[in-house]
């Protein structure tokens, strides 16, 4: 009975202890500490399942006792522990909700038929860090490693679910040079905070690596800028390093970032408008009427 009426406080103790291995999974992997995927996959999925299970049944088996046992008290810290795998549990089928709603690829282009390429330094960085291997958006899926074994995608291709999952992703024209393109992106690559912006005007493209806050997930952006008829033509790309479904990260950031460099464009080069000079009788006539607006008013014209 004694070991019953400590349920409540037992159950908030284990939230508290819970919530703290949460965040040590979560920074231990942005900081490098623990391994992103067994910090995600393992210690927040894995064992964080088991875990909120067993402190929301004590939880619960908390409020009861606080509610039916003399001296009944311990109500608020039982609902305090139940609060926090209640909290855990709606953050997991929230995840799951967002991730069905989006292809299940961690590589974003908005060109698939000839999708920009990744310098040779960026992909031994990615090589180094143990990253994804790099989409062939044409061959099915069930080819690539990472789809091996799923039968729903097996005849499916990269492409295809970027097509029906993001409509509305596309190549960004814009007219103006490919200098000027070149510097808007790198500037609003840079504003978003990307790290290693590198740009290459002989190649035409500018690359850089964005972190997500949480657990540091990180994803590589190249944007490859060619001049066209009348402007340019810009194509993104963008590919998480780990992890299988990007949850859509990667198609909003080219959007985000397609945008920022229309908006830094408009703002940063005004110089399309011409300002004309005034003839030179106009420009006399001009200079008559200030002359005049400087004499005395009283004065007339003859």
């Amino acid at each position: 009975m004694n070991i019953l009426r400590k349920t409540p406080r037992l159950a908030l103790a284990l939230a508290i202890i819970f919530v703290i291995w949460l965040a040590i999974a979560m920074f231990g992997a942005k900081f490098g500490l623990i391994d992103k995927l067994f910090a995600f996959g393992t210690m927040t999925i894995g064992w964080g399942l088991i875990a909120a299970g067993i402190i929301g049944v004590l939880a619960l088996i908390g409020i009861v006792v606080s509610l039916v046992m003399k001296p009944r008290s311990g109500f608020l810290s039982a609902l305090l522990a139940l609060i926090v795998p209640l909290a855990f549990f709606g953050g997991l089928a929230g995840l799951q909700s967002t991730a069905a709603k989006f292809p299940f690829i961690y590589d974003i282009t908005t060109n698939t038929d000839d999708a920009p390429a990744y310098s040779a330094d960026l992909l031994k960085a990615r090589a180094d860090a143990g990253a994804n291997p790099m989409i062939d958006f044409a061959a099915p899926l069930g080819q690539q490693d990472m789809w091996k074994g799923n039968a729903e995608l097996a005849d499916v291709t990269a492409a295809t679910l970027i097509a029906e999952g993001y409509p509305d992703l596309e190549t960004l024209y814009v007219q103006h040079s490919p200098e000027d393109v070149l510097a808007a992106v790198k500037g609003a690559m840079e504003m978003r905070g990307f790290s290693g912006v590198v740009a290459d005007e002989d190649a035409g493209t500018v690359e850089g690596t964005a972190t997500v806050f949480w657990y540091g997930f990180q994803d590589d952006i190249v944007a490859r800028i060619r001049a066209v008829e009348g402007g340019v033509n810009v194509d993104f790309r963008s590919t998480s390093r780990v992890g299988t479904s990007d949850l859509g990260v990667n198609a909003e950031r080219i959007a985000d970032l397609s945008k920022a460099v229309e908006d830094r464009l408009a703002e940063d080069y005004p110089r399309d408008a011409v300002v004309e000079e005034p003839a030179d009788d106009d420009a006399d006539e001009a200079e008559a009427a200030e002359a005049g607006s400087d004499s005395d008013p009283g004065a007339v014209s003859e």
